[in-house]
């Protein structure tokens, strides 16, 4: 190894890793800020243009694209006509190329402007980066700083060999896909208002993380960081660190998005008048929810709607967690609290309970920011499909008068957290002293009638023994009118749906004759 091409965005490492080549009697050709961090360590470097034959220009537009650098690295060494070409020509080769690229993904993560953007795309980087994988029988690249270490001993014990270079490869041909693939998602985002593109890339060192284990510990997980998801927000779940307690599994992360995901749909019914709002997630479905005037009224409203469910749950906050609402889970377990942030007393009260992971994230409030693709495995491919972002825009009350019916926050609350329960769902929600929260739910069965079933049966359990003021939400249609037959007989008088069944007419005789309320949304929340 004679020669070696240094050019990188990321800085973290290449002083070391040059004083170590320049030391083994390589030489080291690099340009711009890479150069001149190597020449203040005191680094002899031959400057790019010296190989080029051409100066820098277009305010660094141009640099290392050029046919010599590029035939540097790209012709086979060993072959004849290749041999002599580069003979002829006067290339030299360049044997190893070290180069990671513009920092796009940071401008994408800071919601940059799309001039920043575009001056962002890096055009040298991977054409030298693409060229050496290419030619990787006889150049080595590295893309990554954590690569150094793992070179640097291969070249002390003389091994950097086929196998070695092959592997840098693979991963130099990852960097640049992942590169061009959020470049490919930011513009579409910017041009045509969404992100069509899916990226996953397992080697990825920076985005990926091995997760405590899979949906079982006998199986790998892992938590890839899209940058494009990151843009403008503070914090993402992907990202965002443990502030204490073990790494999260798999379904400790699934749990955690669910409880942040039904949060946020109820932060946006949030006012003045009820600031808070608490959801608690078990095996991806809300067992509890409310809110309310009274953070600690919220929590426990929110905890009594399925307090043996609520034991190893995953918690949401949309509010800061101050002492008192630390001190409720003093003798109660749970896996993880999600919260914008932790007051020190809670923290001093959570330290006490070490497998405890506590997630500072907020809740979001818009709609606009919940654009994410759904993305699911199938045989031989995925299916993808856009958040649900509906919003009823008109409920039509079609049989009676009942109170909660008029009740818009309640009816919207119930109409949230019924959305978030797997479907075929149920959920019976009403009020207590200024606070909504879940009586009880049913869910995930392929009857309706028993998830109905189950959704009295728990709120019954939890003491709601009249149900006849509150609202039984059902996430899509009902097709025979045996549910509100049955939901007669439970005492219930209220009923939303969405309506739309062809037995529309028949549902609605039903609840003339048996005295109840319904009111139709217009709008299906399946959640498979």
């Amino acid at each position: 190894m004679k020669k070696a091409l240094l050019s990188v965005s990321d800085k973290e490492g290449i002083v070391e890793l040059g004083k170590f080549l320049s030391e083994q009697g390589v030489e080291l050709i690099s340009s711009g800020g890479t150069r001149k961090s190597l020449e203040d360590a005191g680094v002899k470097v031959t400057p790019v243009e010296n190989v080029t034959g051409n100066p820098e220009a277009f305010g660094g537009r141009m640099k290392t694209l050029s046919f010599q650098i590029s035939s540097a690295l790209l012709y086979r060494r060993g072959h004849q006509e290749d041999e002599k070409q580069a003979k002829e020509l006067e290339i030299d080769p360049i044997d190893l190329v070290v180069c990671n690229l513009y920092p796009f993904s940071e401008v994408v993560k800071k919601n940059g402007s799309y001039e920043e953007l575009i001056e962002n795309i890096d055009i040298g980087g991977p054409t030298m980066v693409r060229a050496a994988a290419k030619n990787h029988q006889s150049v080595a690249v590295l893309t990554n700083p954590g690569q150094y270490g793992e070179f640097i001993e291969a070249f002390q014990k003389d091994q950097i060999d086929f196998d070695l270079r092959k592997k840098l490869a693979l991963e130099a041909f990852s960097h640049t896909a992942a590169y061009d693939s959020l470049i490919a998602q930011t513009l579409n985002s910017e041009v045509n208002g969404d992100s069509q593109g899916i990226h996953i890339d397992l080697s990825d060192k920076k985005n990926v993380k091995e997760a405590r284990y899979g949906e079982n510990p006998h199986q790998k997980g892992y938590v890839i960081v899209d940058p494009l998801r990151q843009k403008g927000r503070v914090n993402t779940l992907a990202a965002a660190p443990s502030l204490q307690g073990k790494e999260l599994s798999y379904n400790n992360l699934l749990d955690a998005d669910a409880a942040w995901r039904c949060n946020s749909d109820l932060n946006r019914l949030c006012d003045q008048k009820k600031p808070y709002a608490v959801t608690i997630i078990k095996h991806a479905n809300p067992c509890g929810a409310a809110i309310g005037a009274d953070l600690l009224a919220t929590l426990t409203h929110a905890w009594e709607g399925d307090n043996v469910s609520a034991f190893g749950s995953i918690i949401a906050f949309n509010c800061s967690v101050n002492e008192e609402a630390a001190r409720f889970f003093e003798n109660r377990f749970v896996e993880v609290i999600i919260a914008p942030s932790f007051d020190k007393e809670a923290r001093d009260i959570f330290s006490k309970k070490k497998n405890l992971r506590l997630i500072e994230l907020a809740a979001l409030d818009k709609y606009d920011d919940f654009n994410d693709l759904m993305v699911r495995s199938i045989d031989g491919g995925f299916v993808v499909q856009e958040e649900d972002n509906g919003v009823e825009k008109d409920i039509d009350i079609i049989v009676g008068d009942h109170d909660g019916l008029k009740d818009s926050l309640l009816l919207n609350f119930g109409i949230k957290v019924t959305k978030h329960l797997k479907s075929n769902a149920i959920s019976l929600v009403g009020k207590d002293q200024g606070t909504i929260f879940l009586f009880g739910a049913g869910m995930g069965n392929p009857n309706r009638r028993v998830s109905l079933e189950q959704a009295v049966a728990k709120a019954r359990e939890n003491g709601h023994d009249d149900l006849s003021q509150c609202l039984l939400v059902s996430d899509a249609f009902f097709p025979f009118r045996d549910n509100i037959d049955l939901s007669s007989e439970f005492g219930i008088k209220a009923i939303v749906q969405p309506g739309g069944s062809i037995k529309d007419k028949e549902v609605i005789q039903a609840c003339e004759e048996k005295g109840v309320s319904m009111a139709f949304t217009g709008m299906r929340h399946f959640r498979h």
